[in-house]
């Protein structure tokens, strides 16, 4: 087959650009037409597109069929590159790093990247890896044959060994590749083995003697999963109740551990504090985080402890009168623009459960299925129930709203991609519920959702309502 012209370009086009070692250089070509778009995300931190500090992909700069991406380094990334609708292609670039690639479609119409050049072969290890190493473990769900579950991710792990081993031999990869590729994989087992106790599908006293594997180390910060794996493997054996014991684990973290293993360990604790929004702990947590730059000197941790302060310290706080302001909602009933300061205004001196859902979100409608028993528990306490579907289509909002029979304190944002209160709120991923008391000051900007398996965690809240001081 003859050549392309914009691929024979690549050539010409490489040497004119800096070979600067701190620079990463990415020259793409497009070989199907109908790929539009392609945008990346890098990162050179563990906690990545964590809960308080998201990344964002960013569109490649596309000119023809050619699209050029330099990225200033001194350190290596991951990165994630990606079309849209298409799941994203892990990179690993190091300084220096300087390749070219061939955006195609495969029989399935999925995009997937070709790379030549500089560190080629760290950059294909993704794609090749994923279409040859197929036998993913499914995600435990209680009930499941907890050995048959261990048993099935320990050969997905031994398989993307074995699959690292021969590629290694077959190509020239970096001893910091082999690592980091080494690292995400027995990560991503770590993962396995405790996700079931972690998302409580089973209880520790049911998980059989010997399960836990012995001498499993999570290494290598830039690893995919690393302070998931991190806080699994180090966390859930020690107490079986984190959330309700609060000083013992902060000390284990502070006494046992040192470097980055604490650093990451006591910020990935914040964050999870922060992020369940409860004030049985309030004075110990922001106790930590005030400690938290005596125990570290990461700059990485600190920047995240922050941003989760500046999240857990909306508790207590009305919404801001600007945001209130400048939030714009569509009304179900009348299709009539209001600001969401009017709408507050109609429930005054009531409690205020939010319910951020979409017609496209397969969660959102789940639990709008399953929220009966928690609705009719939040009437009999007075609280009002207010829906706000965001990113939505109008026609595709109202025909959800009237096929779930939601259409009571029904709204929908107006561009909620930039939306004020999303942003206030940090509302990247729905569902998503935000509880306020009858001052309409936030009690939980992460509330429990209206889901049986959760309804003893949401009548938690609904009772401290009545205690709820500042």
């Amino acid at each position: 087959m003859r050549m392309p012209i914009f691929c024979s370009l690549f050539f010409v086009i490489l040497p004119l650009f800096s070979q600067n070692g701190e620079k990463i250089q990415l020259i793409g070509s497009i070989e199907s037409p109908d790929i539009k778009e392609l945008s990346i995300m890098h990162f050179t931190n563990p906690f990545k597109d964590s809960e308080f500090n998201n990344s964002f992909f960013k569109d490649m700069s596309i000119k023809g069929n050619l699209c050029i991406e330099e990225i200033e380094s001194k350190i290596p990334r991951v990165a994630l590159l990606a079309a849209p609708g298409n799941r994203g292609m892990a990179l690993f670039m190091t300084p220096g790093d300087s390749v070219s690639f061939v955006a195609k479609r495969n029989k399935e119409g999925r995009v997937f990247f070709e790379f030549s050049g500089k560190n080629a072969s760290h950059y294909n290890y993704s794609f090749q890896k994923d279409r040859v190493v197929r036998n993913w473990p499914k995600l435990y769900r209680k009930g499941d044959d907890i050995l048959l579950h261990k048993q099935t991710a320990k050969k997905y792990r031994d398989d993307q060994l074995d699959f690292l081993k021969d590629y290694s031999r077959q190509y020239s990869v970096s001893d910091e590749f082999y690592d980091y590729a080494e690292a995400s994989i027995n990560n991503r087992y770590i993962y396995d083995l405790y996700y079931p106790e972690a998302s409580k599908q089973i209880l520790n006293k049911d998980i059989p003697n010997g399960y836990f594997d012995e001498n499993l180390r999570v290494t290598n910060s830039l690893s995919n999963l690393y302070i998931t794996a991190l806080w699994y493997l180090n966390m859930y054996n020690y107490s079986e109740d984190i959330y309700n014991n609060f000083d013992t684990v902060y000390s284990h973290i502070i006494n046992d551990f040192e470097g980055n293993e604490r650093d990451y360990l006591m910020s990935a604790m914040i964050g999870l504090f922060v992020s369940s929004n409860s004030q049985s702990y309030s004075k110990q947590l922001l106790n930590a985080i005030e400690m938290a730059p005596q125990y570290t000197q990461n700059e990485e941790c600190l920047k995240y402890i922050e941003k989760a302060k500046m999240f857990y310290t909306l508790l207590g706080r009305p919404i801001p009168e600007n945001i209130l302001e400048s939030t714009y909602l569509i009304e179900y009933n009348t299709k009539s623009k209001v600001a969401l300061k009017e709408v507050l205004q109609k429930h005054e001196g009531k409690a205020v459960y939010i319910d951020f859902w979409a017609s496209w979100c397969g969660p959102c409608k789940k639990d709008i299925l399953e929220s009966g028993e928690a609705k009719a528990y939040l009437k009999k306490k007075n609280i009002v129930y207010l829906y706000i579907g965001r990113k939505e289509e109008l026609k595709n909002w109202a025909n959800a709203s009237e096929k779930y029979d939601i259409t009571e304190n029904q709204y929908m944002e107006i561009h909620s991609g930039k939306s004020p209160l999303g942003e206030y709120f940090k509302i990247n991923s729905i569902p998503r519920y935000i509880l306020l008391d009858k001052e309409h000051k936030v009690v939980n900007a992460k509330a429990p959702r209206p889901i049986p398996t959760q309804h003893h965690d949401l009548a938690k809240e609904i009772n401290s309502l009545t205690l709820f001081s500042y």
